[in-house]
């Protein structure tokens, strides 16, 4: 199986790591959608929130929920969290992650066209970093 993520997971491809932990990583989205784009990825392949385990899942949103707040001080004024499970529901990488999507206005896009070039990724990482150790203490 190649899947992206168990290779990123195991540093054999390149991401922009915003957090980890012994269960997931946070990285940056190659195509985000907005500004920020990021992905909580669980590190043990799941092929989706229904073939991970309910702690799994639960740990993942709770990551995510922890990263839209900090996005919400970071003054992001709307936050997608989601997941898509299948490929009728929008899946692509069949390995578990969970999108958060901070909105800055304009129209909604759930994929962006472009890959995140190397300053914004610089930059989305800096000011994560500045706000994280409050809501992962």
């Amino acid at each position: 199986m190649d899947c992206i993520f168990c290779r990123i997971v195991k540093g054999e491809a390149p991401a922009w790591r915003i957090y980890e932990d012994e269960d997931f990583v946070v990285i940056l989205d190659k195509y985000p959608a907005s500004h920020g784009h990021l992905l909580v990825v669980s590190k043990e392949h799941f092929v989706n929130i229904l073939d991970a385990p309910l702690e799994k899942s639960a740990k993942g949103f709770e990551i995510a929920t922890r990263l839209a707040k900090a996005w919400a001080r970071l003054g992001a004024p709307a936050v997608n969290v989601v997941t898509n499970a299948g490929r009728e529901a929008g899946q692509v990488v069949f390995h578990m992650h969970i999108h958060v999507i901070p909105r800055w206005g304009g129209k909604l896009l759930w994929h962006g066209r472009e890959e995140i070039k190397e300053e914004e990724a610089r930059e989305v990482v800096e000011k994560l970093r500045s706000v994280l150790p409050e809501y992962f203490k």
